[in-house]
């Protein structure tokens, strides 16, 4: 049988235990190596050599458990710049929008008509779907109820684009608290 020297990770660091299976498992392996080999270099194959007698020592266990918390900041800080990204995208948008009304290009109604278009056809599919009880043909009911799954998606991204996005900046600030508390934990 052989040594399963992921089960004694998730052990002491169920955090990298569970990056380990799945898409982030490279990041995981090279903090490990990182923190417990000192050569962030190190392959999956030299890791579990490293840790193949099963029994961990003090300075491993430590060492693995400082090698989880790099990994959490390291994983905030990631989902911290896709935020910002997001951010970022709205506000270029955004920004695009009032350069083209400041020129008075006719392009600048593009963002504000589509915006209008998706609006009214949101609240049509819902005046339709719920509101007047009618007859319609199976495949006309299917492809409203069709249009309004898009629609709701659509109209959430018109309201974040007008009013902007509470929850985008939220978990921006989470992921800003989270690294300061693990820094300051140091």
């Amino acid at each position: 049988m052989d040594f399963d020297w992921k089960a004694t990770i998730g052990a002491v660091a169920p955090g990298l235990a569970t990056a380990l299976g799945g898409p982030l498992a490279g990041a995981a392996v090279k903090v490990i190596a990182d923190k417990v080999l000192g050569r962030p270099d190190a392959s999956e194959q030299d890791v579990a050599a490293a840790l193949a007698s099963g029994s961990l020592t003090g300075e491993q266990i430590v060492a693995l458990k400082a090698a989880e918390q790099t990994f959490q900041v390291e994983m905030a800080k990631v989902d911290q710049a896709t935020q910002a990204a997001a951010i970022d995208d709205t506000k270029s948008a955004r920004q695009q929008t009032v350069d083209l009304a400041k020129e008075q290009s006719s392009i600048a109604w593009g963002a504000p008509v589509v915006s209008t278009l998706i609006v009214v056809g949101y609240f049509f599919c819902i005046y339709r779907l719920f509101i007047v009880p009618a007859d319609l043909p199976p495949n006309a009911f299917q492809l409203l109820n069709v249009m309004f799954g898009a629609l709701s998606i659509a109209f959430g991204q018109v309201c974040n684009y007008w009013l902007g996005s509470s929850a985008g900046s939220r978990r921006a600030g989470d992921a800003v608290r989270k690294i300061a508390e693990q820094a300051g934990a140091r």
